[in-house]
């Protein structure tokens, strides 16, 4: 079963076939800062097993010029993060807060987490919901 996917204002759509390779949580510092968050959560996958539906066209990608691999994609109208192929080609990046169909699994790495930031909460202390998001 496929999961769906998209950006914001909807002129990217896309599809990733399952099995996922892997769901990583990424805490470097790079995307820290292309993501404005704590960290990245990625889906990894074969090339194959992502199919635009409409708007690729409308992906801009941006490499970093002093990483041997780091680079991000939006899309053009919303800049929403949308999928990427690593440079070498050999995997898709597919952000996985761009996904309109969850994922039949949670994330199943954890990526430097040495390097988090220094706000990022431990795993085993949750922080309280907001009064409006209480269970």
């Amino acid at each position: 079963m496929p999961l769906g996917g998209s950006c914001l204002c909807g002129s990217v759509a896309f599809e990733v076939a399952t099995p996922i390779e892997a769901f990583t949580y990424c805490y470097c510092l790079r995307c820290r800062k292309a993501t404005g968050a704590d960290r990245a959560a990625v889906l990894i996958v074969a090339p194959a097993q992502l199919t635009w539906l409409t708007g690729e066209s409308a992906v801009r990608r941006w490499d970093l010029p002093s990483a041997d691999s780091f680079a991000t994609a939006v899309c053009s109208q919303c800049g929403c993060a949308v999928p990427r192929l690593t440079r070498d080609g050999r995997w898709a990046v597919v952000p996985a807060g761009a996904l309109d169909t969850a994922p039949p699994s949670g994330p199943t790495v954890r990526e430097h987490w040495a390097s988090r930031a220094p706000w990022v909460c431990d795993d085993g202390s949750p922080l309280p919901f907001c009064e409006h998001d209480a269970p």
